[in-house]
């Protein structure tokens, strides 16, 4: 009798237990299912608020698996997207940043004296990380990522002071194309003249950075040097890994070269040469870049951003064409270099405002022109930047001058 009431309490409790963990998964289920719904919508919002679009899959899913695994934090989140390459190359005015600010992250309209007073901080100088850190770390966004169920974390302000020396000076940003040892035509100059440029930029105590390095500094308060200098070069032409890049190695600087991709070989084997402009103004026959070289250079610290993909005249061209020019470029940067690709240097210089008009939505920050001067910083244009050509006929005698060294 006992031995049955043991083996009937025994199955009582293996079904008790069925049953518990049945409904315990039906209930914890509907939990998680809840909570997932709710994160998903916050991330939503970002990418309706911020990038102007409904959310890709997969960026959704990696944002919502984050938040749900506690990896990361609102405040982390809405980083993400105000500096992901996709926003910044909207070029946002001060105000539209502002703006965007208020809807995305304390889901209201600006009042009129909070909106004057973080424009104001914006235009002494103040950067945008430090703008944005006063959005995230506040109580307002705490209170609407409880409403979703997120934990909101906090982010460093970064550089809480104005970033005067810049905003107030110069940056000459040079424009080259080949360097050789015995140069031809007027766009190449010798290998001494371009040690000789190095040599002078270093004697007046320039230093160099990367176009990502400015604009890191524009929207995330990161410093610059007290004498920044952009070196650039155009079309790709294996003179910058043969002969430019042992002398920037014996200076310790770095420069930033606009390929045209679609010129660009994946092997030796493959190596292309200069069909785009041979002949033209007697420019002579030369070689190209590959990808192995590229990456080599890429690796120790100089930037490769679009010369287009076949150097057609960009504003001649159907629009769509010219919206392939500009993706497929950056496109084969990117993968090919595992870095960002969001500035182009116009083939002849030459543009439309139709054209200027798709950076945005090709995913690009700005543009740089084949002339123009130095530039000022008091008022910088990411989408004209000025370049100082240099060109055979400039004595290197005359480099500080041309490019307004002090």
């Amino acid at each position: 009798m006992i031995k049955l009431l043991s083996k009937k309490f025994i199955l009582y409790l293996l079904i008790a237990a069925i049953v518990f963990s049945v409904v315990f998964s039906i209930g914890s289920s509907s939990l998680f299912a809840d909570s997932r719904t709710q994160v998903t919508e916050f991330v939503t919002r970002f990418y309706q608020l911020c990038l102007d679009r409904m959310p890709d899959e997969e960026g959704l899913s990696i944002w919502v698996g984050k938040l749900l695994s506690k990896k990361t934090t609102g405040a982390k989140v809405a980083e993400g997207f105000i500096f992901s390459q996709e926003f910044t190359a909207k070029n946002t005015s001060n105000e539209d940043y502002v703006s965007t600010l208020y809807r995305a992250f304390f889901n209201r309209e600006p009042d009129a004296g909070g909106f004057s007073n973080w424009l104001g901080l914006l235009n002494s100088g103040y950067s945008r990380q430090f703008v944005l850190a006063g959005f995230v770390n506040s109580d307002e966004f705490k209170k609407l990522c409880s409403t979703y169920g997120i934990i909101a974390g906090k982010l460093d302000p970064g550089a809480a002071m104005p970033v005067i020396q810049v905003t107030t000076g110069k940056l000459p940003v040079i424009l080259l194309h080949g360097i050789e040892p015995a140069p031809s035509g007027r766009y190449e100059i010798s290998n001494g003249a371009f040690d000789y440029l190095c040599g002078t930029l270093k004697s007046y105590g320039y230093q160099t950075i990367t176009l990502l390095d400015l604009v890191n500094h524009f929207d995330k308060g990161k410093p610059l040097p007290p004498k920044p200098v952009i070196i650039t070069a155009d079309d790709g032409y294996q003179s910058m890994y043969v002969n430019a890049f042992p002398i920037l190695k014996k200076y310790g600087y770095k420069m930033t070269i606009f390929l045209i991709t679609g010129m660009i070989g994946d092997k030796e084997a493959n190596r292309r040469l200069n069909d785009f402009d041979y002949g033209n103004d007697n420019i002579p026959r030369r070689a190209m870049l590959i990808w192995p070289e590229i990456r080599v250079m890429s690796k120790y610290g100089c930037e490769f951003q679009s010369h287009t993909w076949s150097h057609r005249i960009i504003s001649n061209i159907p629009v769509e064409d010219a919206r392939m020019e500009l993706a497929q470029s950056k496109s084969d940067i990117e993968i090919n270099t595992g870095k960002p690709c969001i500035f182009v240097a116009w083939p002849h210089g030459a543009y439309s405002g139709e054209v200027l008009g798709l950076l945005g939505s090709t995913g690009y920050r700005g543009a740089l022109l084949a002339g123009g001067g130095v530039s000022n910083l008091a008022n910088f244009d990411f989408y004209n930047i000025p370049r100082v050509s240099f060109v055979s006929e400039i004595a290197p005698q005359a480099y500080a001058q041309v490019l307004e060294l002090q």
